[in-house]
């Protein structure tokens, strides 16, 4: 979907050109490949009727197979920022300018994310070769396999995690099961906001993750500058390094419609 979403920006006309600063980037980011670009689009949609559990933070407004589905397209697409931006690709900075010109991006400001130090720690050289030294026993090698051919992805996974999964989405995820509708809003506005304003803070660390490994000659990043992020108190466990999406069977509510 942020592919769309890419193609379509890019049909507007050309804003004033201009140099944003990391939190424009960021803000840009979080507008292509989370609000616009992924299924939580659908999930926020204002243009939906509210579901009727939706202010409800005793009930789950998200399924499991949904919040899958929204970890792979978020992660796909922010790999695809990533890789855009350690690039220094022309195209970059027209998307975010674009973005910025004629997407809703949400909160101005950046607030620091809890998790930053951690995220710009692993890019580290020292710290690199002391995880690689302590690396679980039989896991190595199949890691930095990992690592090696998927890095940018390894490196988005751990954002999406820090950014997205670890955030204010699992007090619409968490909760008692009632089943879902399809025609219906379940993030509100404000926990929508919220969720936006944490993932600001997050995907700006990773910037400044990608800014780090550029200046210090590890970008795109080699074995050992991405295996940090494969650490299970860094990165997510299991995540796809390839999918781009995946298919959902959601459970209806009694009175929904598969429509």
């Amino acid at each position: 979907m942020y592919r769309q979403v890419a193609a379509y920006l890019e049909t507007k006309p050309a804003p004033p050109e201009g140099n944003p600063k990391r939190a424009d980037e960021a803000r840009a980011a979080v507008a292509v490949c989370l609000r616009w670009g992924s299924y939580f689009a659908v999930l926020a949609d204002p243009a939906r009727p509210p579901s009727p559990h939706v202010d409800d933070e005793q009930v789950s407004r998200i399924d499991d197979g949904e919040m899958a589905r929204m970890n792979v397209e978020i992660s796909a697409a922010l790999a695809w920022w990533f890789g855009l931006c350690g690039a220094s690709d022309r195209r970059y900075c027209d998307l975010v300018q674009r973005a910025l010109a004629y997407l809703p991006l949400g909160p101005k400001a950046i607030h620091p994310h809890p998790q930053a130090e951690t995220l710009l720690t692993c890019t580290m050289p020292d710290v690199a070769a002391e995880v690689r030294r302590t690396w679980w026993t039989g896991r190595l090698d199949q890691d930095l396999a990992t690592a090696g051919n998927h890095g940018v992805r390894v490196i988005a996974n751990a954002v999406t995690l820090q950014a997205w999964r670890n955030g204010p989405v699992e007090g619409v995820h968490a909760g008692r099961f009632e089943g879902y509708a399809l025609d219906e809003r379940r993030v509100s506005a404000k926990a929508e906001k919220a969720i936006v304003r944490h993932a600001q803070g997050g995907i700006y660390a990773g910037i400044k993750v990608v800014d780090y490994l550029r200046y210090d000659n590890g970008w795109p990043p080699p074995v050992e500058r991405a295996l940090p992020f494969l650490h299970g108190l860094v990165g997510p466990t299991g995540w796809s390094v390839t999918e781009e999406s995946r298919a959902v069977r959601l459970p209806f509510r009694g009175d929904a419609t598969a429509t």
